[in-house]
């Protein structure tokens, strides 16, 4: 009897094991979304600067999307190019310990950091969008410990939207920065380290700036990467956007079907221009992908591509 007892136990033991691991194994980030791109090639192509590349819509029960968070790139053989409303990111260096990515608004920077030096930390400069050093930066990062510079101000509102956040009460932000961030809950049914839900507003030299945590994995799932949108409040002059070893101007150039440059609504149709540039005058290849929170969206094709 006491056999049959240690081996049900064994059981049971074994198959919340392999339950677990199974929810480990495949987790599914909240991140990205659920719609799907349908896209439709242009068949013409000529010599000129500003032929049309493509249209795009979403399939029927799209959610909206935000312009800050979404990444178009229009890849015409090996040559890749971003698509936004002007600006384009400038590749960063392989190996950076801090790459900035710029969102298809021109305006919002995803940038992720490479925190996985246990033995010091990796310095943030906000208004470059640059690593830092210790005399010199806005945060500092080691694996999930964060913290803000002495003299910087700032505050947390949470459940706040990175597009609704527009200015602050600085009689309502702190300059405590001895304690780290708390900045994530950690999930032990499936050990992961979950962002919490809202925006931070950071004062750097009375520059104000607001960033939302996104993850603390890279595209590779592969954690100690925290990445985080970064964008300056109303009014305020972002000094990263003016960096022209970071920014360029965007050849692919996005022209929304209503004019909302802040989220790309559920019907609405999209056009994909040049824009002073001959990217396509032939029958090259093409093709496009889009990220949306850093994720993959699904994309079908009307027509052939090539």
């Amino acid at each position: 009897m006491r056999n049959r007892l240690i081996g049900g136990f064994v059981v049971v033991v074994l198959i919340g094991a392999v339950f677990w691991a199974s929810l480990v194994v495949n987790y599914e980030s909240d991140l990205g979304t659920d719609n799907v791109v349908v896209i439709e090639y242009s068949t013409s192509s000529s010599d000129s600067i500003d032929d049309t590349l493509a249209t795009l819509e979403f399939e029927d029960g799209a959610e909206p999307l935000l312009w800050a968070s979404l990444e178009l790139e229009f890849t015409v053989d090996t040559a890749a190019y971003a698509c936004g409303f002007a600006s384009q990111s400038v590749p960063s260096e392989e190996g950076a310990l801090v790459h900035p990515r710029l969102g298809a608004d021109g305006l919002t920077f995803t940038t992720e950091i490479d925190a996985t030096n246990e033995e010091r930390f990796t310095h943030l400069d906000i208004p470059t969008q640059g690593l830092g050093n210790e005399s010199a930066h806005t945060m500092r990062f080691s694996k999930t410990d964060v913290f803000l510079a002495d003299g910087v101000r700032w505050l947390f509102l949470e459940g706040a939207e990175l597009a609704d956040v527009t200015s602050v009460d600085v009689s309502q932000t702190s300059n405590n920065t001895a304690d780290r961030l708390e900045w994530y809950d950690y999930d032990l049914a499936v050990h992961r380290v979950n962002p919490k839900d809202g925006v931070y507003v950071i004062g750097d030299n009375e520059v104000w700036y607001k960033l939302k945590f996104m993850s603390y994995y890279n595209d590779k799932d592969e954690s100690r990467h925290p990445t985080i949108q970064i964008a300056a409040l109303d009014a305020t002059l972002f000094p990263a956007l003016q960096d022209s070893s970071l920014v360029s101007p965007s050849p692919c150039l996005i022209i929304a079907g209503d004019g909302d440059l802040v989220e790309w609504a559920a019907n609405e149709t999209i056009t994909l221009v040049e824009n002073g540039f001959d990217l396509r005058s032939g029958s090259e290849h093409v093709e496009l992908t889009v990220r949306y929170e850093g994720q993959m969206v699904r994309i079908i094709e009307t027509n052939d591509s090539s």
